[in-house]
């Protein structure tokens, strides 16, 4: 009876273990990068309303850094993610700055999905944004 307790108890352990592991694997994916183009005709101070207002839509903290720079912190759920957008007359670029509980591992490149899909909807608002403004 004790052997079968203590197999028993072993199988348990194992299994959340796995378990345990398994979570783990499927909350981190690798971090891709955001960039995007400006369309020609569209100005600074376009670019400049288009981000801010991308960033309200989503509930993104956007802090004007200048020279062409934000800041721009989101927090969702005890996670919280912080990147540096900037822009030129021809591009922009969205890069990671810092995270809180999101399993960040710079040696592998990853980090939890939720960083892709967040980052992702802002570079998607903001894609929006300018190519309504260059058809206004």
């Amino acid at each position: 009876m004790l052997m079968k307790k203590s197999l028993l108890t072993a199988l348990c352990a194992g299994a959340f273990m796995l378990s345990v592991t398994s979570c783990a694997t499927f909350t981190t994916t690798e971090m891709m990068s955001f960039s995007g183009t400006i369309p020609a005709g569209v100005s600074t101070a376009e670019v400049k309303q288009v981000i801010k207002d991308a960033g309200a839509k989503r509930d993104w903290i956007i802090k004007d850094l200048g020279n062409r720079t934000y800041e721009a912190t989101y927090v969702a759920r005890g996670h919280s993610i912080k990147v540096k957008l900037t822009y030129d007359k021809d591009s922009y670029d969205i890069t990671y700055l810092n995270s809180t509980g999101m399993e960040y591992n710079a040696a592998e490149g990853t980090i939890h999905r939720n960083y892709n899909r967040w980052v992702n909807n802002l570079k998607h608002d903001i894609d929006l944004g300018l190519l309504q403004a260059e058809a206004r």
